[in-house]
């Protein structure tokens, strides 16, 4: 029996046919058909794995939308993503304002703290000179650790983490960073148990988690990549996408640069060609990466003295010789505009327009 309210507020019975009665038990029986056909079809091995023709996988998921980018394009939605940096180049400074950014757009982030303490962060993110605090968005709710004993296992914190997401609700993690989830996360057999448990979780929950690590001790002169991860081959192997910070020498001592590293989701547009350059500065309360705009990374690391009076004394000897400045770029490994500063500072007779 169905109740129907009519056009005068009076509620009204109305019993439907047997025939409608019997289609929509027909319509539903064939829905749970349906269903266990294409789970009898799918699943092999007890539910482990799954397996469809190619061609029916691609006719599934063109019925789904596609990954939402969470920031630029480096972090999609339902990824696990890494950012890396070596120590105080502001690796939480950047996660955070990416937090920030994905809950104005109306996403609830979980971000956990393990890095600063209460107090830190409230310093970090109030302007010195009013005592303002920066209002964060409500859907931005930061996490650390309370009074109780760290869980003895990777993955009995990780059933911590799953807890929270649950209980907040929230598909949108950041965990800075990964050493206090596991503080073997350097080691091979350490990371990839780690890993696997936080895949694990993004899967069965639809997350998006972004963990952020470190890199060991380097050389400035070094371009990043994936070697530049500690602990680097068993993370990086999990990772959807990958990207992290450099520091920019030609805007010290704030300057940064964040390189695209690794991604699965779209186009590499920010590789060593085309870096996005930062400047690290308070704007009143939020303490923030400042868009600087591109460059190339070789342009932006820092080369010793002695490496550099030699380039510059290659690249004068080669303009010398008649070479022109794209055939030096190339040969030196530098962009065309470095090597017409180059040129304009060893004198007039090495000018750009003479080569």
């Amino acid at each position: 029996m169905e109740y129907i309210v009519s056009k005068n507020g009076r509620i009204m019975t109305h019993t439907p046919s047997l025939k409608a009665v019997q289609e929509e038990i027909d319509l539903m029986e064939k829905i749970r058909q349906e269903y266990l056909d294409d789970l009898e079809r799918a699943s092999i091995c007890d539910g482990l794995f799954v397996c469809r023709p190619a061609g029916e996988w691609i006719e599934r998921e063109k019925q789904r939308p596609d990954p939402v980018e969470l920031w630029k394009t480096l972090w999609h939605e339902h990824e696990v993503s890494c950012l890396f940096a070596d120590s105080n180049m502001g690796k939480s400074i950047y996660a955070v304002q990416i937090a920030e950014h994905v809950a104005r757009r109306g996403m609830k982030v979980l971000y956990f703290d393990f890095e600063l303490a209460a107090k830190q962060f409230q310093m970090r993110y109030s302007d010195p000179a009013t005592g303002n605090a920066y209002r964060f968005s409500p859907n931005l709710l930061r996490v650390e650790f309370g009074d109780t004993k760290m869980p003895p296992t990777v993955a009995g914190m990780v059933e911590r983490i799953e807890m929270a997401a649950r209980e907040t609700d929230s598909r949108i993690l950041i965990i800075d960073n990964l050493t206090w989830i596991c503080n073997n996360s350097e080691q091979g057999d350490a990371a990839g148990e780690l890993m696997q448990a936080l895949v694990t979780l993004k899967r069965s929950m639809g997350l998006s988690i972004l963990c952020l690590a470190h890199t060991p001790k380097r050389a400035a002169t070094s371009p990043l990549t994936q070697n530049s991860l500690a602990g680097s081959k068993r993370i990086a192997n999990f990772m959807d996408s990958m990207f992290a910070i450099g520091r920019d020498m030609t805007c010290q001592p704030q300057g940064r640069y964040v390189k695209q590293i690794k991604v699965r989701s779209a186009e590499c547009l920010y590789g060593d060609e085309h870096v996005i350059r930062y400047r690290l500065e308070r704007e009143g309360e939020m303490l923030k990466f400042v868009e600087n705009g591109y460059g190339r990374e070789a342009d932006l690391l820092l080369a010793g003295d002695d490496e550099r009076s030699d380039r510059d004394r290659r690249i004068a000897e080669m303009a010398r010789q008649g070479m022109t400045q794209r055939q030096i770029a190339d040969e030196v490994g530098v962009s065309k505009s470095l090597v017409a500063k180059i040129m304009l500072k060893n004198g007039p007779g090495l000018s750009p327009e003479a080569a």
